[in-house]
């Protein structure tokens, strides 16, 4: 697919003050999306008053927050949400997609000019093009991290025109050129959730220790988390287990743990296995003709 048009009115509409981005579904993902968008702006020179955020109903505690917080505009339905916007960032769960499609549809409110930026896990591209035609349709995917201003976000396909406008929202953008790709891209962001469950698991350990309290072992992990990044930082053209090997040199504690960890059936290879699980169950999802 190829990239948008700059002359396209979506393209004008969000460049000419104010930006106008809609909403349909204000979940936590959204929620946080937004409050990166805005503050990120603020950090390029944009004024509060340069950007808009035009919300569906439901989710009042979730809209009104917006509301106080960025002046958001709560809409009576999704329906006036396009309306107002051309312009629209989807973050429905996956079974609402084609019910809200469905609506949008039968008001005849879709327009060629709509250009869509779906937040959604296991639902191909080419029934989101079918559902929302003749809108145009990008899947995107960010964790709820970004509100902190440090997230990634992936994009299927390329899209300048969502780079553009989601860019200052994130600290880079990834795009892929298979869908299979971007569907397994998604399970990084469940990763974020798996490394603090495993964080809370070397806490729990750390607390055992005599004299070490909490806040020190929660000092501890989050000072090594950082290293960890910060090697891989300085070195992009090194593979992270070749790091961790000169770390781990033999004879060391390091690599003692390196062994067992990775050894047989180890956790790595348990991290690997849940990956290789989910990512079955997500191709299960897409059309056979798109595999």
């Amino acid at each position: 697919m190829a990239s948008p048009s700059y002359s396209s009115p979506c393209y004008r509409e969000s460049r000419s003050p104010p930006m106008r981005l809609g909403v349909l579904g204000v979940g936590e993902l959204t929620e946080s999306l937004l409050v990166a968008l805005a503050r990120g702006s603020q950090r390029e020179g944009r004024s509060r008053t340069d950007l808009e955020f035009h919300l569906s109903p439901r989710n009042d505690v979730r809209s009104h927050r917006l509301g106080w917080r960025f002046g958001a505009v709560r809409h009576a339905s999704n329906v006036a949400v396009c309306e107002a916007s051309l312009c629209l960032l989807v973050g429905v769960r996956p079974d609402q997609l084609e019910p809200l499609a469905s609506e949008l549809r039968e008001a005849q409110v879709l327009e060629a000019d709509h250009h869509l930026m779906v937040t959604a896990a296991g639902v191909p591209l080419v029934d989101l093009q079918r559902w929302f035609a003749p809108a145009r349709v990008v899947r995107v995917m960010t964790g709820l991290a970004v509100s902190e201003g440090q997230s990634a976000l992936t994009l299927y396909p390329e899209d300048l025109l969502t780079r553009d406008l989601l860019g200052p929202a994130v600290k880079q953008i990834i795009a892929f050129e298979e869908e299979a790709a971007f569907e397994a891209s998604m399970l990084a962001v469940c990763i974020n959730a798996w490394q603090l469950a495993q964080q809370q698991a070397l806490l729990d350990w750390f607390q055992t220790v005599p004299g070490m309290s909490g806040p020190q072992a929660r000092q501890l992990l989050m000072a090594q988390l950082r290293d960890a990044l910060a090697l891989m930082e300085a070195h992009p053209d090194t593979p992270p287990g070749e790091l961790a090997s000169r770390i781990g040199t033999p004879g060391t504690w390091t690599a003692r743990g390196l062994e067992q960890l990775g050894g047989g059936e180890g956790a790595h290879r348990q991290w690997q296995h849940v990956l290789e699980g989910l990512r079955s169950e997500l191709d299960d999802t897409r059309p056979k003709n798109d595999r």
